[in-house]
This record gives structure tokens, C-alpha cells and sequence, in this order.
């Protein structure tokens, strides 16, 4: 029986990680500057008058004359449709709703950023910011159920930060990242196929199914670096690092039984599907980022960008359950390096408006083979438009709007899969189609 049930229902945070699958490659957020929004980010880690480039770039931090503060909220409007065939461990179909729609939810983020001058030389800020997450829902009793039902997974992240001015030109600063991951996921189990391999009477499989749920949580550091350098009134140039932090999420595992009673059965005979205390692995990555500007005159601002980030730390996902009937499994992700690049430009008529325009290509980090339901990761290509206005010497305000054009993505999970069969998943084929409004609004205040 230990062979027919090594279920790892913690093995969902290898899955499900990413507020929306549509947002950016994987499960990254890059919502919390209106402005950069409004040029798809390009130049973002070099604009000293947003407060909100922290987040891009310590060294921006040398652009605050006295202390300001920026408070942006993003909304994130998201379209999701697909079509699924799945099929158990046993090989009969699984039945269920075979086309679900608006699985990945809508959501708001919020982001604030604070700098304040100490002398010439020294100045200080602080983001908090939410710079990974998902929220997916896929009807409980849809095909693909036992690869997914709801998957919650938010991160919050604090970064108190340091700039000192080495030169007229130069500014170079530091930072450290405060890190805290909350998750909540969920999947059934098909208890009908795990029952009638184990010869337990009266056992279909597909038919009778129970539910396992996830929660996980924890705090970690990691540093953030970042240069800016103005070699003339004309150019800007910056560059920044932020840290992987791997997560060590610790949490609780339970499990709801199928009404027919095999669950517990199986429980009975093996101690396995029994609530427990469990913990996995989640690196977050690490991100370099370069970003340049060029002031073409008063009026007219080129602007361009490029990060590489760094998933293919996430090679794959051990978990370790308390319950010495729910083995320790791995699961395989190979999940690989991501290039963002952008373009953009800024008008600026007059002293009271700016007029923003960018484009950007966003590279998938998810591996075709290794797709599933929980990130239908695809290539994103983004148009963007935004308008600031200075209120008067204090406030500026900022409005952006983003579209993202997203390929559909084809997911091909096969029955014979070796972590398929040992969770006792079954096969899911099927594609998805996912696009992206994203609106951006920033109040700015200097003093």
C-alpha cells in the first residue's frame, strides 16, 4: 500500500506559485511605479524624480532633495479561458467541467516608497512592496482536479535601503530585503484509483474523490545592490542586483475524505492522508537589472531597459512531510532564465504634464514540457501608455494603462510521468489562453 499512496500534497507549491500567471514570466509582480508603468519599465532603475524606482534601483535614491513619498495601487484585470481532456492513473477518463474560464482572479497592488536626505552625501528609503504572488480558482470539480483547485500565494517584501554619493556622477547604495511568503493551495485526490489499485472493494476511479489543502509560511533576507551614473546632463545609466532568497515554508497538510469512505480506509491501513506538518523549499530569485535614459531636449526623454532573472535556481521542488506516511517526494521544474526587455519614451508639453508610451517583451520561465494548470507561463508582449500631472509644487499624480498579449499555452501532462504516477495525478492535456489589463494610479508628495 506505501507504493500506491506517496501523495505530496505540498509538492502544489512547486505548482502554483505566481497573484496572476498572466502579470510576468513565472510568478513576478512588477506593478508598484505608475510612472515606470506607463513606459513598460523602460528606464525605470534611473528615474530620480519617482520614488517608486527604489523598488528598480537603490541608487535612485539620490534624486530626493529633502524626503517625498510615492503610494501607488495597481489593478490587475486579467481574461482566462482554456480547454482540458484529463485522464486518472488508471486510464478512464476523469470527467468534470472540461473548459473553465476566469480561473485566474483579478487583483489590486498596493506599493508604497519613502526617501529622506541625510546630508550631500548620504540618503535612506524604504519599499514595501508585493513582488510575487497568485490567485488562481478552478471549479472543484473540473478535469483537471487533481492538478489543481485553488492556489493562494502571496509575498510581501520590506527593503530598508542606503545611498551614498561618490561622485558628482556616481551614486552607489545597498539594501536589505525583509521577506515573508504566505501560501494556501488545494487539489483533490483521487482516492477511487489509489483504492482499486490497492484491491479495496467498490473503488472507481474518478468517482471518488477527497481534497488536500496546503498552508505554508516564512520570513528570509537578502540584500539588494544598485549604481546609478550621469556622465552628462544628457545620459543616465543604472544597474541593480536583488538577491535570491530561498524560502523554507513550514506549514500544515489536511486532507477531506471521499463520502464513500476508501480514504479512510486507506488512512486505516496505511496512516497516510492523515493531517500533518510538512515543509518545502521555494527559492525566489534573484534579478539584475540595467536601465539607461537620454534626454533628447526639454521636452523629449528616450528611455530603454533590460532585466535577466534568475529561475533556473528552481531545478526542483523536495518536500518533506512529518507524517512518515506521506514520503518525501521531488518533484522536477527546470525551470529556466528569463530575459524583460523594453523601449519607451516621454513628452513632456509643458511644466505641469508628461505624456508616456513603451513596449516591452517578457520571456517565459516555465519550460514547455513542465506546464501545468497552476502557471500556464507563455511569452508576454506589453503596450503601454501613461500621463502625469503636477498638482502644484508638492504632488504629482500618475496614471498608466498596460496591455499584455499573451500566445496561448499548451499543457501536456502525461499519465506515465513518473511524479504523475507516484502522486497519482493521471494525464491532463489542454490549452490556455490568458491577456492582461493592468491600470496604475500614483500620488506622489515632496517636500
Amino acid at each position: 500500500m506505501r507504493k500506491i499512496v506517496p501523495f505530496l500534497p505540498i509538492l502544489l507549491l512547486a505548482q502554483g506559485v505566481g497573484i496572476s500567471a498572466a502579470d510576468a514570466a513565472a510568478f513576478e509582480l512588477r506593478e508598484f511605479s505608475a510612472t515606470a508603468m506607463g513606459t513598460s519599465y523602460a528606464g525605470a532603475g534611473v528615474n530620480v524624480n519617482d520614488p517608486a524606482s527604489l523598488f528598480y534601483n537603490p541608487a535612485t535614491l539620490s534624486g530626493v532633495n529633502d524626503w517625498d513619498i510615492s503610494v501607488n495601487g495597481a489593478g490587475l484585470l486579467l481574461n482566462s479561458s482554456g480547454n482540458f481532456t484529463g485522464t486518472t492513473q488508471a486510464g478512464t477518463p476523469t470527467g468534470g467541467k472540461t473548459n473553465p474560464h476566469e480561473f485566474i482572479s483579478d487583483a489590486f497592488l498596493p506599493a508604497i516608497a519613502l526617501r529622506y536626505r541625510l546630508n550631500d552625501r548620504w540618503a535612506i528609503g524604504l519599499t514595501a512592496t508585493v513582488p510575487f504572488g497568485e490567485s488562481t480558482h478552478y471549479p472543484a470539480s473540473w478535469t483537471g482536479r487533481y492538478y489543481a483547485q485553488t492556489s493562494v500565494v502571496t509575498d510581501y517584501n520590506f527593503t530598508p535601503m542606503i545611498s551614498w554619493q561618490a561622485t558628482p556622477e556616481l551614486t552607489l547604495a545597498g539594501g536589505m530585503q525583509i521577506d515573508y511568503v504566505h501560501a494556501y493551495l488545494s487539489q483533490a485526490i483521487d482516492f477511487g484509483t489509489i483504492g482499486a489499485g490497492a484491491g479495496i472493494p467498490g473503488a472507481v476511479p474518478g468517482a471518488m474523490d477527497g481534497r488536500a489543502k496546503v498552508k505554508g509560511n516564512d520570513w528570509q533576507t537578502g540584500f539588494v545592490l544598485g549604481a546609478l551614473w550621469k556622465p552628462d546632463p544628457a545620459w543616465s545609466f543604472g544597474l541593480s542586483y536583488k538577491s535570491e532568497m530561498r524560502q523554507n515554508l513550514s506549514g500544515h497538510e489536511t486532507f477531506q475524505y471521499d463520502t464513500a469512505g476508501i480514504g479512510q480506509t486507506i488512512n486505516a491501513l496505511t496512516g497516510a492522508f492523515a493531517d500533518s506538518r510538512g515543509s518545502a523549499r521555494l527559492p525566489l530569485p534573484w534579478q539584475a537589472d540595467a536601465s539607461a535614459r537620454y534626454d533628447v531636449n526639454n521636452q523629449w526623454s528616450l528611455l530603454a531597459g533590460l532585466e535577466y532573472t534568475g529561475w533556473s535556481g528552481f531545478h526542483y521542488l523536495a518536500v518533506t512531510s512529518a507524517n512518515p506516511a506521506n514520503p518525501a517526494s521531488l518533484t522536477v521544474t527546470d525551470w529556466r532564465n528569463t530575459w524583460f526587455g523594453s523601449l519607451g519614451a516621454e513628452y513632456r508639453p509643458n511644466d505641469r504634464w508628461t505624456l508616456r508610451v513603451g513596449t516591452a517583451y517578457d520571456e517565459a520561465a516555465v519550460p514547455k514540457a513542465h506546464l501545468e494548470p497552476r502557471i500556464p507561463d507563455a511569452d508576454r508582449y506589453w503596450l503601454s501608455a501613461g500621463v502625469g500631472y503636477k498638482w502644484n509644487e508638492h504632488t504629482e499624480i500618475n496614471l498608466a494603462y498596460d496591455h499584455l498579449f499573451t500566445p496561448h499555452s499548451t499543457v501536456r501532462q502525461s499519465l506515465a510521468d513518473p511524479a504523475n504516477a507516484a502522486t497519482v495525478r493521471g494525464g491532463l492535456e489542454g490549452t490556455t489562453n490568458t491577456d492582461a489589463n493592468l491600470v496604475g494610479l500614483q500620488v506622489t508628495y515632496r517636500d
